[in-house]
């Protein structure tokens, strides 16, 4: 049975797409769908605070009101009765487990300094350090990547859910940053063919964040 009750959320923040792509990819019509407006402060007003205290998107209410955050927390829910993408054995579940704390020690966590700086602050000797902060992983998963379709094998897992958002949204900082990881690039073009939902809701924040900062 698809999972069902409320996802919050933005289009602008890279978790809330990561859960959004997953619904879509999987055709779930059973969750409902509310915007929570981070720029003007939704998601610190007390009726928001008062289902997720630490006051993130995206959070994720079930039918008989229990509430809770994270991502990776989130696709593993709405993901549990599907056998096409969740883990088939302790291995699977290992590997997967291992990846999800490397993206929010590693991949996540610079990725979004990079924006972060780039977007917001302007500060670019902050930038370039968060670029020299995650060449290793990009450098790793490149190398993965020309001997497998995806992130943790040829078999598309929660991890892909997680890692191209934040990859993807890199192209926006500059088109120079992805250019030396030819297979990061083509992962991604592959995911826009392959698998339902990628190209209107990761692939098509490309050009909405680029004219975002044209804005700023």
């Amino acid at each position: 049975m698809p999972a069902s009750g409320i996802l919050y959320g933005h289009p602008v923040s890279q978790p809330c797409r990561s859960v959004q792509w997953y619904l879509d990819y999987s055709g779930n019509t059973t969750v409902e769908r509310k915007v929570v407006d981070i720029m003007a402060g939704a998601h610190k007003q007390p009726d928001y605070v008062a289902k997720f205290p630490n006051h993130q998107v995206p959070g994720f209410e079930t039918e008989d009101g229990f509430c809770f955050a994270e991502s990776s927390a989130i696709l593993k829910h709405v993901s549990r009765d599907d056998e096409k993408i969740k883990p088939q054995t302790a291995k699977d579940e290992a590997r997967l487990n291992e990846y999800f704390g490397r993206h929010y020690s590693q991949v996540r966590k610079f990725s979004t300094e990079v924006f972060f700086h780039h977007l917001l602050t302007k500060d670019e000797e902050k930038k370039q350090a968060g670029l020299v902060a995650i060449k290793p992983q990009l450098e790793s998963y490149n190398e993965k990547l020309g001997k497998q379709k995806y992130i943790l094998g040829d078999k598309l897992t929660l991890a892909d859910f997680l890692f191209a958002p934040e990859v993807d949204q890199m192209e926006a900082v500059g088109k120079e940053v992805l250019a030396p990881y030819q297979n990061i690039l083509k992962y991604l073009e592959r995911l826009t063919t392959d698998v339902k939902g990628y190209k209107e809701c990761i692939g098509g924040m490309r050009s909405g964040l680029e004219e975002m900062l044209k804005m700023m």
